[in-house]
């Protein structure tokens, strides 16, 4: 358990040109107002809050990235370090699909990384818009082993891909998650897009299934899931709470068929018509 520091507000920042904001000294700051063009990264056990919008105007705040890659792309990159996100709007670099927030470690053994996501926070990838640019942005990533993701609530959307106008070829847009490596735990929050693991561990709480192509159904906190998955069936769990399932979708106390269960049910299925087609079923009526 990390000792007790002071928070210290940082104030409003006019940047008239990008820039690169560092906090690397152990301590713990919030955010509440705007940071244009600018690239955030959190370092060395740093701990950031993102104030919740209720705190300011109506307007809330935004923290956007530069469109240039001289300091990275993303909106906010947390390595090694702490992120408690309950309000803001966050925006990836714009024009080269820029991602919103970036979770890493330095792939050290003992490198940890935490980020929590709370209703209130918005969380957009910058859309693609040149040539170099191979797809949009992601709203959220996790790159490394030792990085872990939260989702209680917010709102993730990616990036738009380039479009043949602009850039000669379509490309595809970004994920609303994106895991390579390291665990992202989705409870809530609204994703208005795919969610991709390479090689991590995404773990899923509610009334929800997996056909094996969509996932879909009820989030702990209400919201409702509708996203593709792209990724290995293993590096999905789904812990399915009946109890957050909306009237009409309720059946029994059992999980859905997802994964290898819903390969043994084929199987199932299968093989009881092949039985009953050549006689080796009997049925009394």
């Amino acid at each position: 358990m990390r000792s007790a520091a002071p928070l210290l507000l940082l104030p409003l920042l006019s940047l008239t040109n990008s820039a690169r904001v560092t906090f690397s000294d152990g301590g713990n700051y919030t955010i509440s107002s705007d940071y244009q063009d600018a690239n955030i990264v959190v370092l060395a056990s740093t701990s950031l809050t993102l104030l919740s919008q209720d705190t300011n105007d109506s307007s809330g705040y935004t923290i956007s990235a530069p469109s240039s890659t001289d300091d990275g792309e993303s909106a906010i990159r947390i390595e090694n370090s702490f992120l408690n996100a309950y309000g803001g709007t966050i925006v990836g670099a714009p024009s080269i699909g820029g991602t919103g927030v970036t979770i890493t470690t330095d792939k050290d053994r003992d490198s940890k990384s935490y980020a929590t996501f709370e209703d209130g926070v918005e969380i957009v990838g910058g859309n693609a818009g040149r040539e170099s640019t191979t797809q949009g942005g992601h709203a959220v990533s996790v790159l490394q082993m030792g990085a872990e993701a939260t989702f209680n609530g917010g709102k993730f959307t990616p990036g738009l891909g380039c479009t043949l106008n602009v850039c000669g070829v379509q490309t595809p847009d970004g994920n609303a998650l994106q895991v390579l490596y390291g665990k992202a735990i989705i409870k809530g929050g609204t994703f208005n897009g795919n969610i991709y693991s390479l090689s991590g561990d995404i773990v899923i709480h509610g009334c929800v299934e997996y056909d094996r192509e969509r996932i879909t159904g009820v989030l702990l906190d209400g919201s409702k899931l509708d996203v593709g998955y792209v990724g290995q069936e293993n590096d999905l769990e789904i812990v399915y709470d009946k109890t957050v399932c909306e009237e009409g979708e309720k059946g029994d106390d059992s999980e859905p068929l997802n994964g290898a269960n819903y390969l043994y049910s084929t199987f199932t299925l299968i093989t009881m018509m092949s039985l009953f087609v050549t006689g080796g079923l009997v049925f009394s009526w």
